[in-house]
This record gives structure tokens, C-alpha cells and sequence, in this order.
């Protein structure tokens, strides 16, 4: 068998989980105080609106969105880059000042890393450590609510015109959101104000059904969804072409939004902290006994993205 037929996320859980030292469906490994977190991609994985600096941003915030949904505070900032000996200085430099404006975004150090010499367009990977917010955190039950910052679609729209090229002119907002993505630095600080509020919390990368079944599996609970939240041009895109909700669930990812497990009880709390960092959320679902997600009544199979079979 090979890994395009397993796939990244059954690799994971059924070989990885054999050897490390953590939950395979956790995102972030922690050891006492710290969070660690490691993150990368093909150098080809890019678009022609996009330059060398915003694939340096890129993968910043793409490791560092991990860390501070989950709860952390990011420190520093480790990159190893690998390019193509032809490529220009210019080029990698200006890579580099993409890393170290995200690393200052978030007021974490740039550390350094590794460079080194690859074949075709060659890759970056980046890895961070941070400190907890919180030393520990409630246990999440049956009736606890499911909640999600902002919307999902916009930049579905961008990977929808990259598998059928009928999208047409690509709106402004999914753009922005794929060259240069963003997750609320006020999250950091709502996260303090937290602890016996949230029990679990992660980013949506992979797609959002790929994050809600990872926090079942953490949790060993299913999820009874309400609505998902949809950007407007994303939903009267779908619309307008006849397609289904499961395929824009499917072809979504790179949201870099946070789904929080919220203590039914503190409701009230995570509403007003996230209202006072400027942050919105909705309350898409609850926790359930059964392991499974449902929609209403359907049962919703997982779909997102994965590193060796593509969008499935």
C-alpha cells in the first residue's frame, strides 16, 4: 500500500499513533507548560497572485494559528527552508521578511532555522514553541456547546476555481485570505480570561468537518450541528451553480478560524470575552454521547483536505 492510498490522516492514526508520545488527533503536542507545534508545505503550493513574502507569512501563521487556537502564547519561531540552487537571492529574502513580519505580528522571536538545497520548487516547514495559557482546563461533556469564530467559504472559492475554473473573477476578501491570512492576536489574551470556560480548542486548516471530527475523536463525544457558518459570495456562489453544502465542506480549508468546546454553564462568559476582544463567534452545535456528526438529522461524512490524496 502506498501513502496516496492510506492517505495523511489515516497514516496518522493508524501508524504515526504507534510511536509518538501524544494524541495523534491533536494538533498540538504539550509537555508541562509549553506547546509545541510543527507545520509546512511544497513551495508549489501557490497561486499566481502570490509572491515568495506571502508564502513566508503563510506558513507563520499557518503554524502559529495552531498554537494560539489551542490556548497557547507563541514565544519563538524555528523555519527550515528548502529552494531550488537557480532561485534568486532576492526571492528568499523576500520569503524571509514574510517569516519575520507574521513572527512580529504575533510577538513571537524569529529564531532561525535551517536552509537547504531542493529540487524542483522545494518547501518550508516551520516550528514554534509557545507557553499555555492555561494550566488545565474543564472536561467536556454531553451538552456542551460547539462554537466557531468567524465564517467559512471564502477561500474555498479560490480552491473551487482552481478545480473547476468556472468561478469567474475571484472576490477581493478570498484572495486577501489566501495570501495573507490572519487569526485575531486578541484571541491570545481572550484565551486567558478562559480556562474554566473552554475545554478543548482548534483551528479549522484542513477543512471544518477535518476539525470537528479530530475534536471527536479527542474527546470521544459527537457533535450535533445547527447551521454552519457561510460567507455570503461563497453561499450565493454555491447557489448560483447548483452545488451541494457537502462540496463546499469538501474543497474548504485554510480557514484559520477556532472551533471551541464552551461549558454549557459558562456560556455567558465566552460570549461576553469574545464580544470584548472584538472577536465573533457562533454557536454552531453541541456535544452529544454518540461519536458520530450530524447536521439536522444527517449524518455528515468527513471531508477536507489531505496532503497525499488531495480534496476527498
Amino acid at each position: 500500500m502506498k501513502m496516496k492510498d492510506i492517505g495523511e490522516h489515516e497514516f496518522i492514526s493508524k501508524i504515526v499513533s504507534k510511536y509518538i508520545s501524544s494524541n495523534p488527533y491533536s494538533d498540538v503536542y504539550v509537555q508541562d507548560n509549553i506547546a509545541l507545534k510543527i507545520d509546512g508545505f511544497p513551495l508549489k503550493y501557490s497561486f499566481p497572485f502570490m509572491d515568495s513574502y506571502d508564502l513566508g507569512w503563510k506558513a507563520v501563521v499557518a503554524t502559529l494559528s495552531d498554537l494560539i487556537s489551542f490556548g497557547s502564547i507563541p514565544v519563538t519561531v524555528l523555519v527550515s527552508i528548502g529552494v531550488n540552487p537557480e532561485i534568486e537571492i532576492s526571492e528568499v529574502e523576500n520569503m524571509l521578511k514574510g517569516i519575520n513580519d507574521a513572527c512580529a505580528y504575533y510577538n513571537a522571536k524569529f529564531g532561525g532555522g535551517d536552509t537547504n538545497s531542493a529540487n524542483g520548487s522545494g518547501w518550508i516547514d516551520v516550528s514554534a514553541y509557545g507557553v499555555l495559557s492555561c494550566k488545565e482546563r474543564p472536561v467536556p461533556v454531553p451538552g456542551d456547546l460547539v462554537y466557531m469564530t468567524g465564517e467559512i467559504g471564502l477561500t474555498t472559492m479560490v480552491f473551487m476555481e482552481l478545480l473547476y475554473k468556472n468561478v469567474g473573477v475571484l472576490p477581493k476578501e478570498s484572495v486577501d485570505r489566501i495570501r495573507h491570512p490572519v487569526i485575531p492576536r486578541s484571541l491570545i489574551k481572550a484565551n486567558e480570561e478562559l480556562c474554566e470556560t473552554v475545554s478543548v480548542s482548534s483551528d479549522v486548516s484542513d477543512g471544518l468537518l477535518i476539525t470537528l471530527h479530530k475534536l471527536t475523536k479527542l474527546t470521544n463525544l459527537g457533535m450535533e450541528l445547527w447551521k454552519i457558518p457561510l460567507a455570503t459570495v461563497a453561499e450565493e456562489f454555491m447557489s448560483s451553480k447548483g452545488l451541494p453544502l457537502e462540496e463546499l465542506l469538501r474543497v474548504s480549508g485554510e480557514e484559520y478560524e477556532t472551533v471551541f468546546l464552551v461549558k454549557k454553564e459558562s456560556e455567558p462568559l465566552f460570549t461576553h470575552v469574545m464580544k470584548k476582544w472584538g472577536i465573533r463567534v457562533t454557536k454552531i452545535g453541541k456535544l452529544v454521547e454518540s461519536p458520530l456528526i450530524r447536521l439536522g438529522n444527517k449524518e455528515i461524512e468527513v471531508h477536507g483536505w489531505d496532503n497525499f490524496k488531495g480534496w476527498f
